[in-house]
């Protein structure tokens, strides 16, 4: 599906919002399109009292449905202008152009918010986690200077196919490569590569047959786009579900049962980050059910989640309880 695309005249009104109602308002499907991130002003994302000038191009995006079901969005920590919350694998951090739900429009919505937070760093489709986010100018200015002054420190988990011994760094540069259908994806050594660090641990194996896995605790020193995947599979033991980078669509149990994987086996566990006193705030969001289930298949050892957190100040929590358990 395409765009409806306006071109705005004299008599269009000053702002965004006057322009949609002009457009054809809900009658169209236009009146809620900048709030739910489908509005873009010149190319650009829209929000609804954005001003316009005649002869800008407004382009309104189709809503997508999405299924209904999926976890929900939770706020893990607050305070001040910074927030945390763990987006479910199938949510986008932000809204793509078709306006999908995305975990800062359901924070947003969850805390009565008059705009979506700022997220400090993204975590892709299929990936699961604790996101930094900022509801104002202040919080954003503060998480920007801490990830510059790369204090803001954060703990993965994945479980990758093959077998990871021991520890160490993984280092090798990432820049961007394309893949097949013209798509341009990270890899290692691609255009404008740069320098590029993932702290890794093996913490524990599974599986038989086709499904030998291990559980890896990721400590990314970089931010780079789609690092740990990346390295993960450039070390030969791509993520689970990561299709993108060589990872298993399914894999077949000791007993012959064939998983599907219908999202990454990547889950960001731990961020921690100083609040504008030095004082260190962090918070955890749970292993999901799935993850959990998927180890358990290939016969892990339920108590190595635990194991992942082993050198940090939750070491004697119970990490991810079980739904409704915590």
């Amino acid at each position: 599906m395409t765009a409806a695309r306006w071109r705005v005249g004299p008599a269009d009104g000053p702002t965004v919002a006057d322009v949609l109602e002009r457009m054809g308002g809900a009658s169209r499907g236009f009146a809620g399109a900048a709030a739910e991130g489908r509005a873009f002003l010149n190319a650009r994302r829209a929000r609804p009292d954005d001003a316009v000038a005649v002869g800008d191009e407004l382009a309104v995006w189709p809503a997508r449905r999405d299924a209904p079901g999926g976890p929900p969005v939770e706020v893990l920590a607050r305070w001040g202008e910074i927030l945390v919350a763990s987006k479910p694998a199938a949510l986008p951090t932000t809204p793509e152009r078709r306006g999908t739900r995305s975990l800062v429009t359901e924070v947003a919505e969850l805390l009565g918010l008059r705009a979506p937070p700022h997220a400090a760093s993204r975590l892709d489709v299929g990936v699961s986690g604790a996101v930094l986010c900022a509801t104002g100018v202040r919080g954003q200015r503060h998480l920007a200077a801490m990830r510059e002054a790369g204090r803001v420190a954060r703990v993965y988990v994945g479980v990758a196919g093959g077998r990871v011994e021991g520890a160490g760094t993984w280092d090798a540069p990432i820049g961007a490569a394309r893949a097949r259908g013209g798509r341009s994806l990270p890899a290692v050594g691609g255009a404008g590569a740069r320098d590029a660090a993932t702290r890794y641990r093996a913490v524990a194996w599974a599986g038989g047959g086709s499904a030998v896995a291990t559980l890896l605790r990721l400590d990314p020193v970089t931010g780079r786009m789609h690092q740990l995947r990346v390295h993960a599979a450039h070390a030969g033991a791509p993520l689970l579900g990561d299709r993108d980078h060589g990872g298993a669509r399914s894999v077949t149990t000791a007993r012959g049962r064939v998983l599907p994987l219908p999202r990454i086996a990547l889950h960001a566990l731990r961020v921690a980050v100083p609040d504008e006193r030095g004082e260190e705030r962090a918070a955890l969001a749970p292993v999901p059910d799935e993850l959990r289930d998927l180890w358990t298949s290939l016969d892990g050892d339920g108590s190595a989640w635990e194991e992942v957190l082993s050198a940090t100040p939750e070491a004697a929590l119970l990490l991810g309880a079980p739904s409704g358990t915590r």
